[in-house]
């Protein structure tokens, strides 16, 4: 069974051969792993084990581009990004304080430009045979709207309802479709959406908030996906505790859940297992915010071993850390987790 097979025999709840895993690494620990193993980054994902190759072609890549420190640049959506430490941050909201006239006129950018989807084709026609390969078009509406409007007063807009939030919703959700379905046109295995929509206490907005401006627009966006092409799996990302909105993301199609971070509230991963059983995969493991920092290769490996057992038994699980894994943890750590998956 290869990557490929792999990743969507988990997905059908079948039990494949081994649990597939798609293990993220930090910059740092990128170029540390590939000089201790004397190998290129991209064959370090072999090294590893990870069956799904997947690459940005919306905003959230902007979070990586490499420049260096405290450099700046502006990118297609207008947004003045920032690097500090391993990521770039946002420095420019361009439509913060727009009046709604104004946001109908600005322009967002082309979501068909050629060059958006240029590795994403390279992997598709070089790896697909082997790989699963999955299109990341996160983020898709939180997001990229507080990167536009500024969070505070993207958070007033939704408390008051604002008009101008309805007009910035609609436009990232027109642009998520096309760039969604664009994906799908080349090629993708799945669609990888997103938007960090929770705290380590509970979600950044109420649920009933998310359900009035963001649950009809996600609806629409995977609609039109599944229009395209039916059966396509639709993966969802958001760090944070988010379990009241769980239950409503399986309702309008998502069919699997990353990260499931057991470090936020009420986000244990053995209970949205037990909830939820066959109506939704789950891309989970070993968080790296407070268990990999402190604990030991040898609790690391347990913990593994118990994740594999308890969650992909039967099928509908692939196993991932609950975010880059960063500088500060061991190449002995992570070398005990991939044992552990062995």
């Amino acid at each position: 069974m290869n990557s490929r097979e792999r990743v969507f025999a988990a997905m059908r709840f079948e039990k494949p051969d081994r649990v597939p895993r798609s293990i993220w690494l930090g910059g740092e620990v990128i170029k540390r792993l590939s000089a201790g193993y004397g190998i290129t980054p991209f064959e370090l994902n072999k090294k590893i084990g990870n069956d799904i190759l997947q690459t940005w072609v919306s905003i959230n890549g902007e979070m990586e581009r490499d420049i260096p420190q405290e450099a700046e640049f502006t990118d297609g959506f207008g947004i003045t990004w920032k690097r500090y430490g391993a990521y770039n941050m946002v420095v420019h909201h361009p439509m913060q304080g727009l009046s709604a006239e104004e946001i109908r006129a600005y322009p967002l950018p082309d979501p068909r430009a050629p060059e958006r989807y240029r590795y994403l084709e390279y992997l598709v026609e070089t790896y697909s045979d082997e790989y699963f390969i999955g299109a990341d078009v996160s983020g898709v509406l939180f997001e990229p709207a507080y990167h536009l409007r500024n969070m505070e007063d993207l958070m007033m807009d939704l408390a008051e309802e604002n008009e101008e939030i309805k007009l910035i919703l609609d436009k990232l959700m027109d642009f998520s479709i096309t760039v969604s379905l664009e994906c799908v046109k080349r090629g993708a295995d799945w669609i990888w959406m997103g938007d960090d929509l929770g705290s380590q206490q509970g979600m950044l907005m109420s649920a009933i908030m998310w359900r009035k401006f963001f649950k009809s627009r996600m609806k629409k966006i995977i609609e039109e996906i599944k229009k395209m092409k039916p059966g396509i799996p639709i993966a969802y990302h958001s760090c944070g505790s988010i379990s009241p909105v769980i239950g409503d993301l399986v309702e309008i199609g998502i069919n699997v859940l990353n990260p499931v971070q057991e470090s936020a509230a009420g986000m244990d991963q053995i209970a949205v297992r037990s909830e939820y059983n066959s109506n939704l995969t789950l891309m989970c493991g070993l968080d790296t915010q407070q268990f990999m920092l402190n604990a030991s290769p040898e609790e690391i490996n347990l913990k593994t071993r118990e994740k594999v057992l308890h969650l992909g038994s039967k099928g509908g699980y692939i196993f991932a850390v609950s975010h880059n894994i960063q500088g500060d943890i061991s190449d002995e750590k992570i070398e005990a987790m991939l044992e552990g998956l062995k």
